[in-house]
């Protein structure tokens, strides 16, 4: 049964939901046009900046595995410098994988290179549940514990945040690729990586360039992530697939579709989840949230297939 009196508190939620999954699409929307690589690894990437976020900043006396042979020994340090090395983190794997992808592996098969970006990201959730087993944890938010209230909703400063951190990233890219030579080049490995090549853009270091930057941006959002959720890898990765389905939407090349997508899918999921539509189960959810990303990318085809044909015209 419709709840009306739900709706503006899903929609407020929904907002910042789609913000996250949001900064994640656009991380997958670039190195897909740099590489036509379906970065998977930043799954990894983003998990692995979690985990080092939380270790940094958390109280050891307030983990799962305080009092027991699992205690962690976090640091508790402060939040800033904490955010800046799991950021960093970030922009150094992407470096990584972007060393051997763009090197050795940049004239092989894409989907050989896709594949090995899956691995990339079970390696790195390997390397750091090896690291801290079992950790299921609360996060500390870098933006404290504040809430306000929104059209009946109440927002953490954190949520906040996110939304803010989603129009900063936008814009700046926006300024970035269209009003910089950096950009220029950008646009033209997109467009064609042999022809940038003949005309003397250096493909391989502003590739690397962008993959130090998305590998940064799904490190912030794994930062982003933790606090709105409990820190596990499964919860991480779960996240990886929403934006994937954002970047779906908009082709893996569209940024205004795949912010789009994401938006979309956080506003769903905020209603069916908030009970705007009486209760649904999760299986349900997840039923209904498929049915909007296949409608999306039949609408997105069609339109697409129609400018195409006007132009042949």
């Amino acid at each position: 049964m419709f709840q009306p009196f739900i709706v503006k508190a899903s929609f407020v939620t929904g907002i910042a939901s789609g913000a996250l999954y949001g900064i994640l699409a656009i991380a997958l929307v670039m190195s897909f046009r740099m590489s036509r690589v379906v970065a998977f690894v930043h799954g990894g990437i983003a998990l692995s900046s979690a985990f080092l976020y939380w270790y940094l900043v958390a109280n050891p006396a307030r983990t799962s595995g305080h009092g027991t042979n699992l205690a962690y020994a976090t640091k508790e340090w402060p939040k800033l410098p904490a955010v800046i090395l799991a950021i960093l983190l970030g922009a150094g794997l992407g470096i990584l994988f972007a060393s051997v992808a763009t090197g050795r592996m940049s004239k092989w098969p894409r989907i050989t290179v896709t594949t090995f970006a899956l691995g990339g990201m079970l390696l790195f959730a390997g390397i750091t549940q090896e690291i801290w087993p079992g950790a299921f944890e609360i996060v500390p938010s870098p933006f404290g514990k504040g809430r306000v209230s929104i059209w009946g909703a109440n927002v953490s400063h954190h949520q906040i945040a996110v939304v803010s951190i989603l129009v900063f990233l936008v814009i700046v890219l926006h300024l970035l690729v269209t009003k910089t030579k950096v950009g220029v080049q950008i646009r033209a490995i997109s467009d064609d990586v042999e022809a940038a090549e003949i005309v003397g853009v250096p493909v391989r270091r502003v590739s690397m360039g962008v993959w130090c930057l998305t590998g940064a941006m799904a490190g912030l959002g794994g930062i982003l992530l933790a606090p709105m959720t409990r820190l596990g890898a499964s919860v991480v990765l779960f996240v990886l697939i929403r934006s994937l389905a954002g970047a779906v939407l908009g082709g893996f090349n569209s940024l205004p579709l795949a912010l789009l997508g994401s938006m979309l899918f956080g506003q769903v999921e905020a209603h069916v989840t908030g009970g705007t539509f009486g209760k649904i189960s999760s299986g349900w959810r997840e039923v209904i949230l498929m049915a909007v990303l296949f409608t999306g990318i039949f609408i997105v085809t069609r339109r697409r297939r129609s400018q195409f044909r006007l132009t042949e015209a």
